[in-house]
């Protein structure tokens, strides 16, 4: 019976230290607490150790004149694609 309180003291014990870690893993990576840019996108690992993530936006041009290619070597958000709208501001939505 002793034995059973000891187990379930140190199972509580490691439950409670993975818990407050608050690393995040994405693709086999581990990354700390806060915002990380990653393949053209950012994204936030929180203390819980769930994150979420921001990507490029649709862009939906009324007359399109051409088209930008994503370039992975700048910086998010610079990195993103997009039509080349003829009028100035181009509306966009999230995806």
């Amino acid at each position: 019976m002793k034995s059973i309180f000891v187990f379930c003291g140190i199972l509580f014990a490691l439950c409670i230290f993975v818990l407050v870690e608050g690393d995040c893993e994405w693709y086999g990576e581990i990354y700390p607490v806060g915002e990380h840019i990653l393949n053209c996108s950012r994204f936030t690992c929180s203390e819980s150790g769930s994150w979420y993530s921001v990507g490029c936006p649709l862009y939906i041009c009324e007359e399109t004149i051409g088209y930008e290619e994503a370039d992975l070597s700048k910086p998010y958000p610079e990195c993103c694609g997009g039509p080349i709208c003829k009028e100035k501001t181009p509306y966009h939505t999230s995806t």
